[in-house]
């Protein structure tokens, strides 16, 4: 295969998530010739989607060697079923659940997945523009057979009012903030004040060093402090503002990838 294809391809890709694209950069990698070329391929795509945690450790995780990047890899594609299950077990609400969410989680939609229709009363899906994610989201859920529909994103006031639960995705997670979608920031926000419950679901491979973010390269996320969310549900369960930023602070990258983040 030609690695540089799917480098090709990810940078262009502007709708799938941040694990769907990790996983498909990290199958190129190894056929790169050397870490020349993944610093190579990780500045266009890294410049391209740098809001994406997930990204940003398989490179470094291809830099420390083969083996390193097989089993983030395998952490990867394991950790969604097991939020997904953390998160219905731990973040829904056991009978009636409304639930509000922003742009297209596959993490949020593994956990409606896991939780059933039967237990979900309805889902209101923001419609997330530009892109549009949550209208294809709520298309998609209907036809899972949930009760779902698409709201406009200044709808968020009158949303909260009738939802018991928010749960929203990540694309990275640093010792201070959450990373997604822009309007995720505003949503927490009014569940706060609304008093209706906020979770973010995400895996611990999207934590990362405060450093790889730069809004003015990401016009399209925000940066939500951490503590607006009443927690965010990984993969070991529920973990609380101490706990993240404990968790993502331990986290550091290969010193070649700082630079790119200048």
């Amino acid at each position: 295969m030609d690695p540089w294809v799917t480098v090709r391809r990810v940078i262009a890709d502007k709708r799938s998530g941040a694990s769907a694209l990790a996983l498909r950069t990290a199958g190129a990698l190894p056929f790169l010739s050397g870490d020349r070329d993944v610093i190579r391929a990780a500045r266009h795509i890294l410049r391209a989607h740098g809001a994406m945690g997930s990204l940003w450790r398989v490179f470094d995780a291809a830099l420390a060697g083969r083996t390193a990047l097989a089993r983030l890899q395998g952490k990867i594609e394991g950790e969604a079923a097991a939020v997904a299950s953390a998160a219905a077990g731990w973040a829904l609400p056991r009978r009636n659940a409304r639930v509000l969410t922003h742009s297209s989680s596959s993490i949020v939609l593994a956990t409606l997945e896991h939780a059933g229709p039967s237990r979900i009363a309805s889902v209101e899906c923001t419609a997330s523009l530009p892109g549009g994610e949550g209208r294809a989201l709520a298309a998609r859920l209907r036809r899972m057979g949930f009760a779902a529909r698409a709201i406009h994103d200044a709808a968020l006031a009158r949303a909260c009012a009738e939802a018991n639960v928010v749960l929203v995705g990540a694309d990275a997670i640093t010792p201070a903030s959450l990373i997604n979608k822009t309007g995720t920031m505003p949503l927490a926000l009014t569940a706060r004040e609304t008093g209706v419950p906020c979770y973010a679901l995400s895996g611990s491979t999207k934590m990362v060093p405060a450093w790889i973010w730069n809004p003015q390269r990401a016009p399209a996320y925000d940066a939500t402090p951490l503590e607006i969310f009443d927690a965010v549900v990984t993969e070991r369960g529920p973990m609380r503002t101490a706990g993240l930023r404990r968790a993502a602070a331990r986290i550091t990258l290969d010193e070649r990838l700082e630079a790119i983040a200048r």
